[in-house]
């Protein structure tokens, strides 16, 4: 194997465990944070007292949802070892067909826990927002409580809204593309019918 190629693998593979160290510590840092300020400030929040333990419960579940995140990860990888991505010259149905087994490999429950989870987390941000916005306006908590919590309400409220329109776009570029097909066909019936 020529050096160069070498270079290139060992470049990728410093580059992969970066980011994977850099998602994690990013991921676990607010976490971390949470729960220090929140167990630290438990009972500086008259205005609204569960504001700090809604802090550590949030933290907790985020670390539930980046260990699941994490488990789906290692799932797929495995599942692409297992099983290599089809060729692009072959069928469009095999790749659909392969990309949602590497989806189901990890199990249903897993998947099913993920999404509670995160719509437990969704409804608590937005339980805190709306808690952190109150006390801010009554200035009846601790600062570093209520500002961290609005903040990290909006920012994940934002995030969340960037995942939506994604999602929305994806279903709905796909449906147009499923229409575009059905009315090539119907163009093409009809024209045979007229020859």
């Amino acid at each position: 194997m020529p050096m160069r190629s070498i270079s290139i693998k060992k470049i990728a593979k410093r580059k992969a465990v970066f980011l994977i160290l850099i998602s994690n510590v990013i991921f676990f840092t607010i976490p971390l944070y949470f729960l220090v300020i929140g167990i630290w400030k438990v009972t500086s929040c008259p205005g609204n007292a569960f504001l700090p333990p809604w802090m550590i419960i949030v933290a907790f579940l985020i670390v539930i949802d980046r260990l699941i995140f994490w488990r789906r990860i290692v799932n797929e990888t495995k599942f692409e070892k297992t099983f290599p991505r089809p060729s692009i010259i072959g069928s469009m149905e095999r790749i659909k067909t392969w990309e949602e087994n590497r989806v189901w490999s990890s199990s249903r429950t897993l998947l099913g826990f993920m999404a509670v989870v995160r719509v437990v987390l969704f409804s608590s941000v937005l339980i805190g927002k709306l808690w952190s916005y109150e006390v801010i306006k009554n200035d009846q908590c601790d600062h570093l409580v209520s500002y961290s919590v609005l903040i990290f309400c909006i920012f994940s409220i934002i995030i969340y809204l960037f995942f939506f329109i994604g999602t929305l776009y994806i279903h709905i570029a796909e449906w147009l593309r499923s229409l575009e097909k059905t009315m090539v066909s119907c163009v093409n019936r009809v024209m045979k019918v007229e020859e």
